[in-house]
């Protein structure tokens, strides 16, 4: 809808003030001064009203699964018919927009593109657009916004950081780990087909996607090597800075949440590397159908857990946390804060005897030595566990440092880590 701009609100308040002034003082000169300028205003919206573009807006993203803080490359395909005119687009990054720019004349046989970057700041499904346009009369008298309402979805996952070789050995199985040209090969071997109705969204293939310009899903998945247990605690009870906004999935639950899910995804990447495929366990239910963060240059077995990650909230619990076996052969990495009683049981009873586990605490500013969290770190070390205690100022690689260089555990840990039997 045309509106007057602060300009053309002026030059209607000063007409109308010139006419009033024009009888006051019976000047009839000044009267056609203030007709001509309560007109233009009016004047100025009839030439934008009559303007209107009509156009269909297509964009790409590279990359086409993106990551918090890193930027995405937008390219905006604008067809159809519209003059030039200033243009703003809406993004998942402070202040909330890119631009403003200057979008050229759009034709049916000539179409306009427009490019740009932004860093998405939270991890999530996120919506990138819609495109605004914005006309104006020569004057600048009167605007016309048109929201163009088509938007692009976009899958940002959270940042993973290398980790150093650390207390998770290699894997040891007759085939022992997968190579790096292995895991490639099984990240090709994908059959995929058209997206139809129903289609969960999790078989999204991102890559194929980007290249045929449709979605596209999968119909197999690639080979799992030897198994892993990365462990979250999803309780925001076990959060002390819990910031609640909401069911939206990705939305923060507070700095120590926010962190333990970069650890999560650094460690899930630092399993896939040296061989094994990462099993994702929360103490609270999540997403039933998350997406695949699958796109060039990403592996193929961490596709899935990144997927999960980036949706990952902090949900309230809903009874105790469902049971799982635990297994000698699988080494488990946990993330939690201040977990309640039925988690930290929940989570000691995924350690096998003999199995190496893990566990980093994230709690708040100034509470990393606190009684409460010493006896926690202290109830997991005397049943085997390697613990390490950070705050969320801690970066991701220096928490994994402290794990391996951290303080001396128990004899009866020591031993296990070094596959004795407890």
């Amino acid at each position: 809808m045309p509106r007057l701009t602060f300009r053309g609100v002026i030059f209607a308040l000063a007409g109308s003030a010139i006419i009033t002034l024009a009888y006051v003082v019976e000047r009839p000169e000044l009267l056609a001064v203030g007709v001509i300028a309560v007109a233009a205003p009016l004047v100025a919206l009839v030439v934008v009203a009559s303007g209107r573009p009509r156009v269909r807006v297509s964009r790409h993203l590279d990359p086409v699964v993106a990551t918090v803080g890193e930027p995405v490359s937008v390219t905006v395909t604008v067809a159809g018919r519209a003059r030039a005119a200033e243009w703003v687009e809406r993004v998942p990054m402070r202040p909330g927009f890119a631009g403003p720019g200057r979008l050229p004349d759009v034709r049916r046989t000539r179409p306009a593109r427009v490019t740009y970057r932004y860093w998405p700041a939270e991890r999530g499904l996120v919506a990138v657009g819609p495109l605004l346009i914005e006309e104006r009369d020569p004057f600048a008298l009167a605007v016309r916004v048109t929201d163009t309402t088509a938007e692009a979805t976009q899958l940002v996952v959270p940042e993973v950081v290398p980790l150093v070789p650390g207390p998770v050995p290699e894997p040891s199985t007759e085939a022992g780990p997968r190579s790096s040209r292995s895991r490639e090969r099984a990240d090709d071997d994908v059959v995929t087909r058209e997206y139809r109705d129903g289609d969960a969204l999790r078989r999204v293939h991102w890559r194929v996607t980007a290249r045929h310009g449709e979605l596209m899903v999968r119909q197999d998945e690639p080979q799992a090597g030897p198994h892993s247990r990365l462990i979250v605690d999803t309780d925001p009870a076990g959060y002390a800075d819990s910031v609640r906004r909401g069911p939206r999935p990705g939305a923060h639950g507070g700095a120590c949440f926010e962190w333990a899910v970069r650890m999560a995804a650094s460690s899930a990447a630092h399993l896939v590397e040296r061989g094994y495929s990462v099993d994702l366990s929360t103490s609270t239910p999540q997403a039933p159908q998350p997406p695949l963060a699958d796109a060039p240059g990403m592996s193929a077995a961490l596709a899935p857990v990144l997927g999960e990650l980036a949706l990952l909230r902090a949900a309230p619990a809903d009874g105790s946390p469902p049971p799982l076996e635990a297994h000698p052969a699988v080494p488990l990495i946990a993330i939690a804060s201040l977990p309640q009683n039925a988690v930290i049981d929940w989570m000691l009873a995924q350690r096998a005897p003999g199995t190496v586990a893990v566990l980093l605490l994230v709690t708040p500013q100034g509470t990393v030595d606190t009684p409460e969290v010493l006896a926690l770190a202290d109830a997991f070390s005397r049943a085997g566990w390697q613990v390490a205690r950070v705050d969320p100022s801690v970066p991701v690689d220096a928490a994994w440092r402290r794990l391996i260089d951290g303080p001396p555990v128990a004899v009866e840990a020591t031993a296990i880590l070094r596959g004795g039997t407890p």
